[in-house]
């Protein structure tokens, strides 16, 4: 069965990359590098699995010929995803989900977890659905777009 709606693969293939590039995340951020550090690495290796992935799947693109916008648009996108975490970082939201657990259940305190660490991962989860709607308007508007001949 093949889904003919290129936003509906895009969804579904992001679901695949988003789970590598938020993996690839976490790790970076648990291994004690700097937040743009670890934004830095899970994009530059998740953008290399993404134009596979993103540009047979979604584009029918197997080429490398669009390559460098693809990285371009993922540039962008690396920029915008540190201003929202920087963003989310000083709006003090972080520090109020994680106290939501209360005081019986707080699980960063009994895990001893890094409060910067589970801020950033849980900023990337909320950021996560409007990078994508951003990323696939930037790919089909100028990567993958379509010549009307």
């Amino acid at each position: 069965m093949r889904i003919e709606n290129p936003f509906i693969r895009f969804l579904f293939v992001g679901v695949i990359n988003t789970v590598v590039g938020y993996t690839l995340f976490i790790i970076c951020r648990w291994i004690g590098m700097p937040r743009a550090w670890a934004v830095l690495t899970s994009t530059v290796l998740g953008v290399t699995f993404n134009y596979h992935s993103t540009g047979k799947i979604v584009f029918q693109n197997k080429g490398y010929n669009v390559i460098v916008q693809f990285f371009v648009v993922y540039g962008i996108m690396y920029v915008i995803n540190l201003l929202e975490l920087h963003l989310l970082d000083i709006s003090g939201l972080y520090e109020w989900i994680i106290s939501l657990d209360g005081k019986h259940l707080n699980i960063v305190e009994s895990f001893s977890l890094n409060h910067d660490k589970v801020g950033d991962a849980i900023g990337q989860l909320i950021v996560v659905l409007p990078n994508a709607i951003m990323t696939f308007l930037l790919n089909r508007t100028f990567v993958f777009r379509k010549n009307k001949a």
